[in-house]
């Protein structure tokens, strides 16, 4: 019987820091180039909380409030319910690459109708466009980012992923601000046309960068993932180590997924690992925006102005600084997102969030009471607070987490459904929220401590740790039964030979030696 191998045991042509190989460093390059996806998502979705607090704006869409602005927000959000199963087809049948570049074109063409809208129904219209986009583009970039990446920096990238969200909202709220003294509808149309800025340099660096190693193993295109993988993971040596283990894994995951014949959405209701996936998968889908952070995030207005702060410059102002302050903890967070371990992250950020959300409500009521102006500025920040636990966990790891404990034939489906039920999810979420914040004000909040508790229980029960593992390891840890039966019948996916590869390992080495000394001696 064999030995499982781990990527860290063995040897690999890459320096221990990565940005002093050129390997990694184009890796991560590509890897963040890509979360531009995500940046550009959030600069779109935080026009909308700075277009609410811009005069020119409210003036030119007559002042929508409850379910006209509701309809506003899920005109963005609704598309992307059935547009993602597109993204699921395209990069299934034509790679990630082109399934991000067809979005980025449909969402260049949703910013100028958006920009240059001259009613109510042509912006919805542009929004719409946009949104189309966003589901199929959802689908590809995320799976990309993780498919490509070396081992060693796999986990922080993905966690990245989510956190440039914030970079968008940042910039949102920043230009928005510097719409208030643009005279006319252009402060709110600049703003607009800005939209377009993220998808041109994403198809710039999608153009670049490298295909999917494992959808080129899946088409039957070796030589091309072999090239990729030992391009950026050990600087062009295709014999390295490293490299080998991780072409003999993704033919071993593949190989075996075929013979299954697992191809279908109905595969997550086969199987107990799979089952768990769609829960799990769901569960972390709704946690976008279903923690009380989307109330938050897109109708930070109304709140606001619900505790006594009415002014747009200052609400626009707290909006800037409550997205810098989430930038910069979710991205801490995405850099110790391996140190520290999942579970821990999740259990932490929930924990944090149920109690600082319960004092948001608790302040909230107390102004609804007394109308005393401390109370409501007290709200600011537990706001603050609020999200600051929200960042450790809910940014970088939702998207991250779900797409490495998803196998291969199931990763872009899976990521199809994520988005799908993601996208609904806050559709509904962000039709009722301007509803029900204007029938019950405050009293609202009740039903995301509720939910908090849920997911606090949910999560200890139901989450398993992906903590240091490689993509194929990770996609493996819900089919425990499944891998102790492959085991026994030494299932090549899960017992790839460690004397075998340490010879290799050993060979490699002593060729590199023999080739450093042949220098050597050329030298002198």
């Amino acid at each position: 019987m064999t030995n499982k191998v781990k990527w860290q045991d063995v040897p690999n042509n890459t320096n221990p820091i990565w940005y002093k190989d050129a390997g990694l460093r184009r890796n991560v390059a590509h890897g963040l180039g890509l979360c531009l996806v995500i940046a550009t998502n959030g600069y779109q979705a935080g026009l909308l909380t700075g277009f609410q607090a811009m005069p020119t704006w409210q003036k030119f869409f007559n002042y929508p409030t409850g379910s006209l602005l509701g309809i506003y927000a899920a005109s963005f959000f609704i598309p992307s319910v059935f547009t993602s199963f597109i993204g699921d087809w395209i990069t299934t049948k034509y790679g990630r690459r082109w399934c991000i570049a067809i979005a980025n074109i449909v969402i260049l063409a949703g910013s100028l109708i958006n920009t240059f809208a001259t009613s109510i129904g042509m912006w919805c219209g542009g929004r719409a466009v946009i949104g189309c986009g966003v589901g199929i583009v959802k689908v590809a970039a995320p799976v990309l980012i993780q498919e490509i990446a070396h081992p060693r920096i796999r986990a922080i990238l993905g966690s990245c992923y989510q956190t440039f969200a914030y970079f968008g909202i940042f910039f949102a709220a920043f230009m928005t601000f510097v719409g208030l003294y643009v005279p006319g509808n252009w402060g709110w149309r600049f703003p607009s046309l800005l939209q377009v800025v993220g998808p041109v340099f994403v198809l710039i660096v999608v153009a670049f960068a490298p295909e999917s190693p494992r959808w080129l193993i899946k088409n039957g295109r070796e030589e091309q993932a072999l090239e990729v993988l030992a391009t950026y993971h050990a600087n062009g040596d295709k014999s390295d180590p490293l490299v080998q283990l991780e072409m003999r894994e993704i033919a071993a995951a593949i190989e075996r997924e075929i013979i299954s014949k697992q191809a279908g959405y109905l595969d997550f209701l086969r199987t107990p690992g799979n089952r768990k996936r769609l829960f799990v998968l769901i569960a972390m889908a709704l946690s976008l925006n279903w923690m009380g952070n989307g109330i938050i995030t897109y109708y930070l207005s109304p709140i606001l102005k619900q505790v006594g702060v009415t002014k747009p410059v200052q609400i626009t102002l707290i909006n800037a600084g409550l997205a810098l302050w989430n930038l910069i903890l979710a991205g801490t967070a995405a850099v110790f997102c391996d140190k520290f371990g999942r579970r821990p992250l999740f259990l932490t950020s929930t924990l944090g969030m149920l109690c600082s959300y319960a004092v948001v409500m608790g302040l909230s009521a107390g102004f609804a009471k007394t109308k005393q102006q401390s109370i409501g500025t007290a709200v600011i920040p537990f706001l603050f607070i609020y999200f600051g636990f929200y960042d450790i966990a809910f940014t970088p790891l939702p998207i991250a987490y779900t797409v490495e404990i998803l196998p291969f034939n199931i990763r872009s489906k899976g990521m199809a459904l994520f988005t799908s039920t993601a996208t609904l999810g806050n559709a509904f979420n962000q039709f009722v929220n301007p509803l029900a914040l204007k029938a019950i004000s405050w009293k609202y909040y009740a039903v995301y401590v509720a939910i908090l508790a849920f997911y606090l229980v949910f999560i200890f029960l139901v989450f398993p740790e992906t903590k240091r593992l490689s993509a194929e390891e990770a996609s493996r840890v819900f089919d425990q039964r499944e891998r102790r039966t492959s085991s026994e019948t030494g299932d090549v996916e899960s017992n790839i030979d460690t004397a075998a590869l340490s010879a290799n390992s050993l060979t490699h080495t002593e060729e590199k030696s023999t080739s450093a000394k042949d220098l050597e001696a050329k030298d002198i």
